[in-house]
């Protein structure tokens, strides 16, 4: 009968459409089984349908449990039990933090640092799927971290060494910018000397330079240094101040193009 056909036929698009979401979901699967990166989809209902070894090693959660689609605040309050990620201060504000995550993730706009107990860092994001699902990437960066860390440290040396140095002192990339400076550069041509990091130039450093001293042609020889059109040889060189001052200016290269003023 009629009825009977269209109910077969309405039961049939079901199905379909239940195979066609299933493999969907095996499709996605493979894709990011091999990904470094922790992948967590929620559906609308925030049960976690969807995701990869990679956040079974970094969750550190059973795979057992993660296959039984626990809820959202569940997988958080199994995260934080097994200290994967940052304590909580209290109670009240553990359930904030879970009403905002889940908010920030419907709108695109969840990123951020997690530092474990441990010492770990992650980068965890959160994006909205189709459907009213979220999906969370979790992303050990520990080592990125750690080398920022190291970096910036160094920088801090350096520069802690660099203010030791006699005179005025300024340093420019293979690039023509300016990375490291002392105080005295700063009492000598005015201005912040952590201000100008990054910011100033070669060509507008000279200008300035130039500005204030009796005619010279260093200047134009040390923007031609700079761009790697004169031979790349320390030398010295005697200017004076409009003031009469005198000064001796040391011009040297450095490893990867970049060259000292001193």
């Amino acid at each position: 009968c009629p009825l009977h056909d269209e109910v077969r036929s309405l039961l049939d698009r079901l199905l379909a459409a239940e195979t066609a979401l299933r493999n969907f979901v095996q499709t996605l699967s493979q894709t990011f089984a091999h990904l470094p990166i922790g992948l967590a989809i929620f559906d609308k209902r925030r049960e976690l349908i969807l995701f990869n070894p990679a956040l079974v090693s970094l969750s550190t959660l059973p795979p057992e449990f993660l296959s039984r689609r626990p809820g959202l605040v569940a997988f958080l309050d199994a995260l934080r039990d097994r200290q994967r990620m940052p304590e909580p201060k209290n109670y009240r504000n553990w359930r904030d933090e879970i009403a905002r995550l889940e908010q920030c993730a419907e709108q695109g706009t969840y990123h951020e640092l997690w530092t474990l107990p441990g010492g770990q860092c992650f980068r965890v994001m959160g994006r909205p799927h189709p459907d009213g699902a979220v999906a969370f990437l979790f992303e050990d960066i520990t080592s990125e971290v750690s080398l920022t860390r190291k970096f910036r440290g160094d920088l801090e040396l350096y520069q802690a060494v660099i203010e030791e140095t006699p005179g005025a002192l300024a340093v420019f990339s293979g690039e023509g910018r300016l990375v490291l400076a002392n105080e005295g550069y700063a009492a000598l041509w005015g201005g912040n000397a952590k201000n100008l990091i990054g910011v100033l130039s070669v060509a507008e450093a000279t200008l300035v330079w130039q500005a204030r001293c009796a005619p010279s042609g260093l200047w134009n020889e040390i923007r031609q240094f700079s761009a790697h059109k004169a031979d790349r040889s320390a030398w010295t060189e005697e200017v004076s101040l409009l003031d009469g001052q005198r000064l001796m200016a040391m011009v040297a290269p450095l490893a990867g193009g970049a060259m000292s003023v001193r």
